[in-house]
């Protein structure tokens, strides 16, 4: 008997021959019968279809494996068939494909559908519920996600203490992406609640993670969270790591505030130096701000000719908001007849 995936070598134009020969191999599997490789056959051919945009074909091949009752193959097609439905707008066949998978109760599927039908359920309390009930499975990586999203909901409908309960959930799991997440989101809540102590200790969890994303996303909030308490030095240290993590968003991010930090606290050194290093990170976004509160720095020294450097750097960028704004500004320096030294930058604001 043929196995599953295997296939005649008739390759055509972009390995479209390879594909038909693919699916050809594949039926003839389906067609035998065969208790467990006619389910295994059916899947993989309801993933073939989905991934060469056939989903008509894909629901048809996934709903034969649903309809077999394989104790795997089954759930795992319920759960494709979910997301490929949702994916396509049909939310209510995504709910009773995902609703399959979760009456299977199969160890593995049954939370990963649960998980995906809180997502898009419109019903608040129905999505707690399916979330409640990945978060009792225990499963290793569904039930710390669900405790995330479930903290996320909660807080959305102005639920803080059962959102704080299951942000703790997750970070309790010490799942290596979903513990720092909720720590994150655990931080913004206390910080919102005024707890500011709280939120510091949840920021400090995901930067002691050391996750790559979440750490230095923890961190920048732990900067602006000091620097609104006035804590300028250990704002300058949670920037500084962020920084030194060289993240490709975040490391940016925290050059500008720390420049702008730096800039208040005349430390123009340590201000020029911030957001040169984000200049020439050449990020999209934050590059353009940091040459144009490089502009706004020098031009409050007095130094017009590196100011205007600095804001053509910023129009140059062609960023919408920054470059129209450094513009503006240039319009407005003062020449080189003017009294030296005699700038309204001090009026100007950073960005």
């Amino acid at each position: 008997m043929l196995g599953v995936g295997v296939a005649v070598a008739e390759s055509g134009e972009d390995g479209r021959g390879d594909v038909c020969a693919a699916e050809r191999a594949l039926q003839v599997v389906i067609d035998s019968g065969h208790t467990d490789r006619a389910p295994r056959a059916a899947f993989n051919l309801g993933v073939l279809r989905e991934d060469r945009g056939d989903f008509v074909g894909a629901e048809l091949a996934y709903q034969l494996v649903i309809d077999s009752g394989h104790v795997d193959q089954a759930p795992k097609a319920a759960v494709n068939l979910g997301v490929l439905r949702e994916g396509r707008g049909d939310f209510a066949g995504a709910e009773r494909a995902l609703q399959l998978a979760i009456d299977s109760g199969h160890v593995d599927m049954a939370p990963m559908a649960a998980v995906n039908l809180g997502v898009f359920c419109e019903d608040q309390d129905g999505a707690e519920r399916v979330y409640g009930l990945a978060i009792d499975s225990g499963h290793a990586d569904q039930a710390p996600k669900a405790a995330v999203n479930l903290g996320v909901l909660r807080a959305g409908k102005g639920d803080l203490a059962g959102a704080e309960l299951a942000y703790q959930l997750a970070i309790d799991s010490g799942h290596p992406d979903m513990a720092p997440m909720a720590a994150v989101n655990l931080g913004v809540l206390h910080e919102g609640m005024g707890d500011f102590a709280g939120a510091e200790r949840a920021y400090q969890l995901a930067i002691d993670s050391g996750h790559a994303d979440q750490a230095p996303k923890a961190a920048v909030n732990l900067g602006i969270l000091r620097e609104g308490r006035e804590d300028y030095a250990g704002a300058e240290r949670a920037y500084q790591l962020v920084i030194d993590s060289g993240h490709a968003d975040q490391a940016p991010q925290a050059g500008v505030n720390l420049g702008v930090l730096c800039h208040g606290r005349a430390d123009f050194a340590g201000a020029e130096l911030a957001f040169q290093l984000v200049i020439d990170s050449g990020h999209a976004d934050m590059a353009p701000k940091a040459a144009f509160n490089l502009g706004v720095l020098r031009e409050d020294q007095g130094d017009l000719a590196g100011a205007e450097r600095a804001y053509q750097l910023a129009i140059d960028s062609g960023h919408p908001a920054v470059a129209s704004a450094a513009r503006e500004v240039m319009l407005q320096l003062p020449s080189g007849d003017d009294l030296p030294g005699a700038t309204d930058a001090s009026c100007r604001r950073a960005l």
